[in-house]
């Protein structure tokens, strides 16, 4: 089974991209944003403020929070199919939305697409994928005795949801290893090839201009509102994002390959997807229930993918399709807890 026969049973239409589609669920994304800080400003929050009781006043803010970190995930979801580009098919309206996007939400665009590329070329290759490589081999009796409790078991998923992301974007934490100190910020990184430098720097400086607006907020309203406004719904961006991009890649049923016996096409189908139930699949651009079709072929609209998934990938790949239709915390339980280490003598290696 190759790329190429599964795309020859796929209708054509499919595999068009439609900017003034993708604008509309931009639009769709940016209006929700909007009508939900709005409605907390000048609604919800005076009225939990009326009520004189401060765990309402957190109440209201924690749903807030909540809400506007899913709408900023959309987003984030968007600016990554313009790294794909399957946002338009003109690569100047994807890095323009896709630059505008990211740095918004602190991340380096061009700087993650490339990496991004590259595991997409490499997705469960044990030495040359980019993200959430397995740890090669068990650590003692001792230190795995107190892994498998549960309560480290909590602690290790709230560090990951919190502070994954950054920790990947500056010290490329679960990527591999390459003899030196890397991050997504250095123009000389060995992530990067030598062409990627000036776009590396790019994207800096629409980062850098995005913490210099922070700062200068901070200074004008106060690091209280800075924080209660953005930095909170951006904490859950980031939880999302690492939750989805995990369950997608980690699962006891996934395999890794060594050089000898990876493929493109075994690679796009080492991912599964995960259904997060109506709403938020919606909400979601459905980047978690359609990712098999996206790994096969990565700038195929995301307005398409579900549909494509649906009516003909789980029919042409048969037991080959991964998914998992379980509530997240149990999906997110299981895998934490089941997939520790892989043995990387092994052709086709699993988490032991």
């Amino acid at each position: 089974m190759t790329a190429q026969s599964i795309r020859a049973q796929i209708p054509a239409k499919y595999f068009e991209r439609n900017t003034a589609m993708s604008m509309y669920y931009l639009t769709r994304d940016i209006v929700q944003t909007i009508a939900a800080a709005a409605a907390m400003y000048y609604y919800v929050l005076p009225m939990a403020q009326n009520t004189g009781s401060s765990l309402v006043v957190a109440g209201a803010w924690a749903v807030f929070w909540f809400v506007q970190g899913l709408n900023g995930t959309a987003l984030w979801v968007l600016a990554h199919e313009c790294g794909h580009r399957g946002f338009s098919p003109h690569n100047s309206v994807n890095d323009t939305v896709g630059m505008l996007l990211h740095s918004a939400l602190l991340v380096p665009y061009h700087s993650w697409r490339f990496s991004h590329s590259t595991h997409h070329k490499n997705t469960n290759h044990i030495f040359q994928d980019t993200v959430f490589v397995p740890r090669k081999r068990h650590n003692s009796a001792a230190a795995e005795a107190i892994e498998e409790s549960p309560l480290s078991t909590l602690v290790n998923i709230a560090v990951m949801l919190l502070l994954g992301w950054p920790l990947y974007l500056l010290f490329n934490m679960s990527g591999q290893k390459y003899g030196r100190r890397v991050n997504h910020f250095d123009p000389t990184s060995p992530i990067f090839a030598e062409g990627d430098r000036q776009f590396v720097v790019q994207s800096d400086i629409g980062f850098g201009a995005v913490v210099t607006a922070m700062a200068y907020s901070v200074w004008q309203y106060g690091a209280a509102n800075v924080v209660c406004w953005y930095v909170m719904p951006y904490l859950w961006v980031n939880a999302w994002l690492v939750l989805i991009t995990y369950l997608q890649h980690t699962d006891y049923r996934v395999p890794h390959y060594n050089a000898d016996e990876f493929t493109f096409v075994r690679g796009a189908l080492s991912t599964v997807d995960r259904d997060f139930g109506p709403v938020l699949n919606w909400w979601l651009h459905h980047i978690n229930d359609s990712h098999v079709v996206h790994h096969l072929f990565s700038n195929m609209s995301f307005c398409n993918a579900i549909e494509v998934t649906r009516n003909h990938i789980k029919p042409i790949l048969g037991e080959y399709y991964l998914c998992d239709n379980r509530p997240i915390a149990v999906s997110l339980w299981d895998s934490f807890r089941s997939c520790k280490a892989i043995v990387p003598t092994e052709g086709v290696a699993y988490y032991k």
